[in-house]
């Protein structure tokens, strides 16, 4: 059977209602664009992020990602090699689920499915077993869903806002220097604000506050941590600004729903 590799930018100009592309080494592009085709994501090994206009989401080693049809975003990953598995469909089944992009859970039954798929991927070909098979895979979907992770940042409109967005995110990427008692009132300052502004501007820009998003921005970069290789709890849990391991996990369950050590790689 001829294979073929192309851009993922291009895949709308397969002439199949679905289509398979595993690749070992997933090459990343910072455009924007859009497919016809719905997009189920699988991570095999690594990490990568999903933007839209509005979010930012992480979808970590082992989860699944699904991307509604037309959904302009871009993506990106801060490790060197990302294996994904990724299954488009043209036309998805008409279900809440498919209308939305989610990061989810990947049951033992979905994900022996989905690597099942790899015999056909980039295959240009009409197969019927192939067609047939991931229509079941696709439709199971919002069977296999329980809830969506939270693992999903809100992005700034106001310029000022992502200013301080930018300070904060960056405190803690360096070693978590901000901890669990960073004071508000001196990050405030740093923007010629009082605190109380701050706040207000925060959350009528992102629906979120100040203390709140650093919270939710170090849980994303822990699970980006713990989904890197020689990463342990309490390592992780020091780089993202926590003195306690039992304070950090704590935190991790309450935000995320699950503990960080199921996040480690096996």
């Amino acid at each position: 059977m001829e294979k073929s590799r192309f851009c993922h930018l291009t895949v709308d100009s397969v002439e199949k209602e679905a289509y398979v592309w595993h690749e070992a080494d997933w090459k990343f592009s910072d455009e924007w664009h859009a497919h016809q085709m719905g997009q189920l994501i699988f991570v095999e090994r690594g990490l990568q992020y999903l933007h839209t206009a509005e979010r930012t989401y992480l979808l970590p080693s082992q989860h699944c990602a699904w991307i509604p049809p037309s959904l302009q975003h871009r993506t990106s990953s801060p490790i060197n090699q990302v294996y994904l598995r990724c299954i488009f469909m043209r036309n998805p089944p008409d279900h809440p689920f498919f209308k939305s992009l989610n990061i989810f859970h990947t049951s033992k039954v979905l994900r022996e499915m989905i690597l099942f798929t790899e015999q056909w991927s980039r295959l240009q070909e009409e197969e019927a077993l192939e067609q047939d098979f991931i229509k079941v895979l696709i439709g199971i979907l919002p069977l296999t869903f329980n809830e969506a992770l939270p693992l999903v940042l809100p992005v700034p409109r106001d310029p000022r806002i992502a200013k301080m967005v930018d300070y904060l995110t960056e405190g803690v990427d360096n070693g978590g220097v901000f901890g669990n008692k960073f004071k508000i009132p001196e990050v405030a300052a740093k923007f010629n604000l009082s605190a109380r502004t701050m706040e207000r501007l925060f959350k009528q820009d992102i629906g979120i506050t100040v203390a709140g998003y650093v919270k939710l921005y170090k849980m994303i970069k822990a699970v980006e941590l713990l989904s890197s290789s020689g990463e342990n709890v309490k390592s992780v849990s020091m780089k993202v600004g926590y003195d306690s391991v039992s304070t950090f996990s704590n935190t991790f369950q309450q935000v995320l729903g699950l503990r960080p050590q199921e996040m480690i790689l096996p």
